[in-house]
């Protein structure tokens, strides 16, 4: 009942093909609804961020990018897309039924019996963005995060199979944390691990 870094999983293709041509040209130029922020540290509480569509394709090619010749706010701004179903408030998200094609790049490790499968959550971010912190409440199953793949150690394309949505933590930057408005915050048990190309990180139920 502890997080734990799996190595050398068997993930399929997706740690070796995806990279920015591939991913552009595999789901071409459907629309996608996007988070952009100019600061790196994505706040859901105050939402310091914007949404915004993009086709696909343009998408991932921005999200490599450090400096944007097009963009929305800033040069420098961050990407973030957290795959939803066509209902955002009803739907699913499945990277079957969301993206198909890459879909068939990847394979699940199959830890669990398939009617516990909840959902499949596709993510890719710019470098160097921290999502808000957050814990999952009502979570009684387990997460299993699999980073599919990265290029130049800076982007990475993470797939999250996970049981509920939750809820969000105020202290946004945990390099930095604002210890007179969270004082307590500093007895707070840090587990920090790096995940590289196949790597799986499993999160039990309720931790």
């Amino acid at each position: 009942r502890k997080p734990v870094v799996l190595k050398g999983m068997e993930l399929g293709t997706c740690t070796t093909k995806w990279t920015v041509d591939y991913l552009s040209q595999a789901e071409g130029s459907k629309e996608v609804k996007i988070h952009v922020s100019v600061v790196p540290q994505m706040d859901f509480l105050s939402k310091n961020f914007v949404y915004r569509t993009l086709p696909f394709d343009v998408f991932v090619r921005r999200a490599a990018e450090v400096k944007h010749k097009e963009y929305f706010l800033s040069e420098d701004e961050k990407y973030y897309l957290r795959s939803v179903g066509e209902d955002a408030r009803k739907d699913i998200a499945d990277i079957r039924k969301q993206f198909p094609i890459l879909a068939e790049d990847v394979q699940i490790p199959e830890y669990f019996d398939k009617e516990q499968f909840f959902s499949s959550i596709f993510r890719i971010s710019s470098a160097g963005l921290q999502l808000w912190t957050h814990y999952d409440v009502a979570a009684i199953s387990s997460n299993v995060i699999m980073l599919c793949n990265c290029w130049n150690s800076r982007n990475s394309y993470s797939l999250l199979l996970k049981t509920f949505l939750g809820t969000k933590s105020e202290v946004l930057d945990v390099d930095n944390p604002d210890l007179e408005k969270y004082p307590l915050f500093v007895k707070a048990k840090r587990y920090q691990c790096f995940l590289e190309a196949g790597d799986v990180l499993f999160i039990p139920g309720k931790y």
